[in-house]
């Protein structure tokens, strides 16, 4: 008896100690988790800036944008190297790359364009050969960067105009390819007088996809070296004769911001606080940004914010390009001929919404219907547009978010209240406690026996 309960303590106690090596060895090397990049969106911009000229727009996970905001902040306060030490890092990046192809992604010359000289390895750097000669064409972009790692939509410009050199011809000698080589000639025009490149995209159809590539230093022995990661690649975007036709949003796509935990920083601006509250991105609200921007347009978010007790909301500064995690916004617009600076330890209500602006309506903007009201220490004031009403959900309102988290271990769903670790820990006490009051009884039984 003794023996099977000392193998059920050893069992449980192997288990949670498994559990444990394993939740630390999946985060790996890398802060986050390397993904594809989200909903990416080309529009051809019909002779801007070159006749060729496209624009694709591509989002970040929530996971990224929310790391670069504390490396960030870290930077900010002087505390990066100690950041990303956590992660045994001298330092981290992203950058992009787009490959491409017209009318057929599977032909041997117009078709998707990357090979090994786009990653990256210890001998040399993307897109170049361990000679240090460039193998890749001025349309591939192989390190085309990441214009803001803690915003969820970014940007870029592709396919532009291409000077009648190496650029466009190639060379032989140093073994970079051209521009022309990478495409058939019935597919295009080019005037060499103008060094213009044309392609009708009433008849051909470019296509694109886009991945990741996150970058590390770090010191292993006495030297320092890089690693490279790649995502997957993106969804397809295409322009011309076979793409999607994008069209604008309705008030009816925009539905209102979900916006938590509202505190007050220890920053300041022009002398006044700063708050900051998180923003979640649902991936539909991420998918149509990215759209939207690609086709000439954005989705911003408007922050408002009051003293409690005052009656009217007023329109905040700070961050109002769409990021998943926190948002900042100063306090200083809050300050009145009676309230020349708002106090440290004023109790601020917070509410926002989206705004769409997209070329289609002349006529102004589109908004979402505005968030819950927010303040510090409760995430529900109220779902109601009216600045004058404070009216408390009642517990089965659905804009009340879950608060099931476990705040220890952030997934399991705490059973009767605590996290599963702290459960496990208490079954092994308890087993524990069984095997030395067996153990005791066992010895005094021996010792009535003599």
């Amino acid at each position: 008896m003794l023996k099977k309960i000392l193998s059920v303590a050893i069992v449980f106690a192997m288990l949670l100690c498994a559990m444990t090596v394993f939740a630390t060895a999946a985060e790996g090397d890398l802060p986050f988790t390397v993904v594809a990049p989200a909903n990416l969106t080309a529009k051809w911009m019909e002779g801007n800036d070159s006749p060729t000229t496209t624009a694709i727009s591509y989002g970040l996970s929530n996971e990224m944008t929310d790391f670069f905001k504390k490396l960030e902040n870290a930077d900010l306060d002087g505390t990066g190297e100690t950041f990303l030490a956590q992660w045994g890092l001298d330092e981290i990046w992203v950058t992009t790359q787009v490959d491409w192809a017209i009318d057929d992604v599977n032909d041997s010359v117009s078709g998707w364009h990357a090979n090994e000289f786009w990653n990256g390895t210890g001998d040399r750097s993307l897109g170049y050969d361990s000679e240090g000669r460039l193998r890749t064409s001025e349309w591939d972009v192989v390190d085309g960067g990441v214009s803001n790692g803690t915003e969820t939509v970014n940007e870029m410009w592709v396919l532009r105009g291409v000077p009648n050199d190496d650029r466009w011809n190639g060379n032989p000698e140093t073994l970079r390819p051209g521009v022309k080589d990478q495409l058939k000639p019935e597919q295009y025009t080019y005037n060499t007088a103008d060094e213009e490149l044309r392609i009708d995209f009433t008849k051909h159809t470019a296509y694109f996809r886009m991945r990741f590539v996150v970058v590390t230093r770090k010191t292993v022995g006495d030297e320092q070296k890089e690693f490279y990661y790649n995502s997957e690649w993106s969804n397809v975007a295409a322009v011309g004769k076979d793409a999607e036709v994008f069209k604008p949003l309705t008030k009816d796509d925009l539905t209102a911001p979900v916006i938590t935990g509202l505190r007050m920083t220890d920053k300041e601006f022009n002398n006044n606080p700063v708050v900051a509250f998180t923003l979640t991105v649902p991936d539909k609200l991420a998918q149509d940004a990215t759209k939207v921007a690609a086709n000439g347009g954005r989705i911003t978010i408007e922050v408002e914010g009051r003293v409690k007790g005052d009656k009217e909301f007023t329109r905040l500064q700070g961050d109002w390009l769409i990021k998943a995690g926190e948002m900042e916004s100063a306090l200083f617009a809050l300050a009145n001929e009676d309230r020349p600076n708002v106090p440290k330890d004023s109790v601020i209500e917070l509410r926002c919404r989206y705004c769409y602006d997209h070329p289609a309506y002349f006529d102004g903007q589109i908004y979402s219907d505005w968030s819950k009201i927010i303040s510090f220490g409760t995430d529900d004031i109220n779902y109601n547009t009216n600045p004058g009403t404070d009216a408390t959900p009642g517990p089965d309102d659905p804009t009340v978010p879950s608060k099931k988290t476990c705040p220890i271990c952030h997934f399991c769903p705490q059973p009767l209240g605590l996290c599963i670790f702290i459960w496990l820990l208490i079954i092994l006490a308890v087993i524990i406690l069984i095997v030395v009051i067996v153990a005791i009884a066992a010895k005094k039984k021996k010792k009535d026996k003599k």
